[in-house]
């Protein structure tokens, strides 16, 4: 496989108000040379009028080209989440072909309420938990104090660029991350994320806060390289 390559707009994470969601949700790690339909397509709410559900109709019916169409406009986001989650990228491989395999499996179940993307996303991000839940020990420890998770203002963060700041995601340890990654990105509150990960909310809130501290201290080291 080729080594990961990164797109954005702007080298730099400089925003005006910083946001995981914003960020990591519009990060493609780019798997192929291949052409995909245009963007604006791939947003759209799919209906059988526009390009998206018109390929997704073909696809369930067995069209392979029609799949392979659904593979280009998921590859590049949905392997970046992967990436976000396992923290290498030998596990990244497996979860994104665990990931695309479920969605082939589940297209007839897609009812185009709401955006497809959106849709494909939530079945990856499962795909990632059930693995994490399987191969490897995610250990839970809760804070028994009040904790405020409300805030996500991290020192430094806007002048790292994507890739530097998925490499810091990355090297969380595996609980750290997954909470990240659910919070942060994927914008779950601690209610939802308790009953996915079968923990409580306070332990979600406590992972959060040393996973933010972990953060900040591997920023600010990071972001001393562009002083």
């Amino acid at each position: 496989m080729r080594n990961p390559s990164f797109t954005s707009g702007t080298p730099y994470l400089r925003l005006t108000t910083f946001s995981f969601a914003s960020v990591f949700k519009d990060m493609h790690v780019v798997m192929s040379p291949r052409q995909s339909l245009p963007i604006k397509y791939f947003f759209a709410p799919c209906n059988l009028s526009n390009p998206v559900g018109v390929i997704l109709s073909m696809a369930v019916d067995g069209d392979e080209k029609a799949f392979r169409a659904i593979y280009d406009m998921l590859s590049g986001k949905m392997y970046s989440l992967c990436l976000r989650y396992a923290g290498n990228r030998t596990d990244a491989d497996d979860l994104f072909q665990e990931g695309i395999i479920r969605v082939y499996k589940h297209l007839s179940s897609f009812k185009a309420q709401g955006s497809f993307e959106g849709w494909a996303r939530r079945i990856f991000v499962n795909a990632c938990l059930d693995h994490l839940k399987r191969k490897q020990k995610m250990v839970f420890s809760e804070l028994h104090e009040n904790i405020d998770t409300t805030s996500t203002e991290l020192t430094g963060i806007t002048k790292l660029t994507q890739a530097d700041l998925l490499k810091i995601i990355q090297q969380l340890p595996n609980g750290y991350r997954t909470i990240v990654n659910l919070y942060l990105v994927e914008e779950y509150n601690h209610r939802e994320i308790a009953e996915m990960l079968g923990i409580s909310e306070g332990t979600s809130k406590s992972q959060l806060s040393r996973a933010k501290t972990i953060l900040q201290k591997n920023i600010l080291e990071t972001y001393g390289r562009y002083q």
